[in-house]
């Protein structure tokens, strides 16, 4: 394991957007999507070298308490489209009490630290810049504390999927988050803040 210093963390956002966001924009093409690649300055025999250590996707609907979120999920992607459905079929409560005055929504569809990258609460870091940069007008933040699905994943249902994804929730709720439903966490940003 690298012990990462947070300071030297280098962040890369990516957005591709048509137009200006707003309420008047097709509800489809609404949510900003952000890739986030994150680096940092390696020691290395030459001298230093940045090296990738994690990548994120985080989605934003702004003035989410406004529109229909269902509506905003037509390009997203499946983590979007299935913390939407939590959101509107399980906890509407949030949404009126953290998002019917205009607030924003950050939903983290992928959150990744690299093995070799682990430990330190690295991943912390990372949150809590994409946090501070691109969700500054956020005020509720869903996260799904589950392994993601692919190569080096554990299979579903089995011993070692459940102990990654206790592992996950544990983690994250050290950061703040609490209990949504299911598998689901939010973090109320503007609360932490105030």
């Amino acid at each position: 394991m690298t012990v990462i210093d947070p300071e030297s963390l280098f962040f890369e956002y990516k957005l591709r957007y048509r137009g200006t966001p707003g309420l008047e924009h097709d509800p489809a093409d609404y949510p900003l999507r952000w890739d986030v690649a994150v680096s940092c300055p390696i020691p290395t025999p030459g001298g230093d070298e940045e090296r990738q250590l994690g990548s994120a996707v985080v989605q934003v609907v702004p003035k989410a308490g406004m529109i229909n979120l269902f509506l905003t999920t037509g390009k997203a992607d499946q983590e979007m489209a299935k913390a939407v459905e939590m959101l509107t079929m399980d906890r509407p409560d949030l949404i009126r009490e953290y998002l019917q005055d205009g607030g924003d929504l950050m939903i983290v569809s992928s959150l990744e630290i690299f093995p070799e990258y682990r430990g330190g609460k690295t991943g912390y870091s990372v949150l809590n810049a994409i946090v501070e940069t691109v969700g500054r007008s956020v005020n509720l933040v869903v996260v799904h504390a589950a392994p993601a699905d692919g190569e080096g994943s554990p299979p579903a249902d089995s011993p070692e999927y459940e102990e990654a994804k206790a592992a996950l929730r544990a983690y994250w709720q050290d950061f703040g988050f609490e209990d949504a439903t299911g598998d689901y966490l939010v973090f109320f940003h503007k609360k932490i803040l105030a």
